[in-house]
């Protein structure tokens, strides 16, 4: 069995923190207190808090000495060591709060260049991890003990595929790629790191987010679907550079990518025609 890295243990210790908490209906509505305005209509709830908190105390614990890059704490040097942790510590929490169970944690550690050291996306849902380092590729690890590769689908064209267009909130609806969703079997608009995860692990066949695009740290989590087999680029066909978002965020900056992470080749040319149409 693959030797399991730091990420997955931060991943899968604060996911397990979480998840029965969110099975406790008293809980669940102490953890959605919102505890932050952050604006531009996002909010920080009482889960990111404690989940993140879990995520800082892990650290400790294990004596990491470089730097943490957290969606609500931003830029943490907990020491001079050329490491940097990222971390989504509750991806999709206002979701989970209007009922809609489809959220993850995300764990990566990178040198201070942007080299990738492993990344790990604990699934909310289902007690499972999906999980690369770049010596054995990608995984998939249920928390039971079981453990096997995970590759992306060989769905090869739109009509056929389930895929996922970053449409939830109204600001992306505002330019549709009207011909690419006419196109899909199934068709779904949720976004955030539990989609790569399924992309991973070939549920899901596809993410497009053409216009808008992803913040730094959730961008990362598509390097899991580049090294589960997938093709990930922007939507000129261009790959995706992980390396500068990691360098960028080390310097406290936070972008939008826009994004198409697809299960394979043939499926990627099919969606960017679409989107072309």
């Amino acid at each position: 069995m693959a030797h399991r890295p730091l990420t997955f243990d931060l991943a899968a210790e604060i996911a397990e923190t979480v998840r029965p908490a969110l099975s406790d209906a008293v809980a669940t509505t102490d953890l959605g207190e919102v505890t932050q305005d952050k604006g531009g209509g996002h909010t920080a709830h009482k889960v990111d808090d404690v989940a993140e908190q879990v995520l800082f105390d892990a650290l400790r614990r294990r004596g990491f000495q470089g730097q943490v890059f957290s969606e609500e704490a931003g830029l943490v040097r907990l020491g001079a060591e050329p490491r940097m942790i990222v971390c989504d510590p509750y991806c999709n929490t206002t979701l989970t709060f209007h009922g809609v169970r489809e959220s993850a944690v995300a764990v990566y550690e990178y040198t201070v260049e942007g080299e990738f050291l492993s990344g790990a996306i604990a699934d909310i849902q289902i007690p499972r991890v999906v999980w690369a380092d770049p010596d054995t590729g990608a995984h998939v690890s249920n928390l039971s003990g079981d453990t096997r590769a995970a590759a992306c689908s060989s769905v090869q064209r739109v009509e056929d595929a389930f895929l996922v267009v970053s449409l939830l909130k109204r600001n992306r609806r505002q330019h549709p790629p009207l011909t690419l969703l006419a196109g899909p079997k199934l068709l779904g608009t949720v976004d955030g790191a539990i989609v790569a995860a399924r992309i991973a692990v070939g549920e899901v066949d596809g993410f497009v987010d053409h216009e808008f695009g992803q913040p730094s740290y959730e961008t990362l989590a598509y390097e899991l679907v580049a090294r589960a087999g997938g093709r990930v680029t922007d939507p000129a066909g261009e790959p995706i550079d992980f390396g500068a978002i990691v360098r960028g965020l080390g310097r406290g900056e936070v972008r939008r990518h826009r994004i198409l992470a697809i299960a394979n080749p043939s499926l990627h040319r099919d969606v960017r025609a679409h989107l072309a149409g």
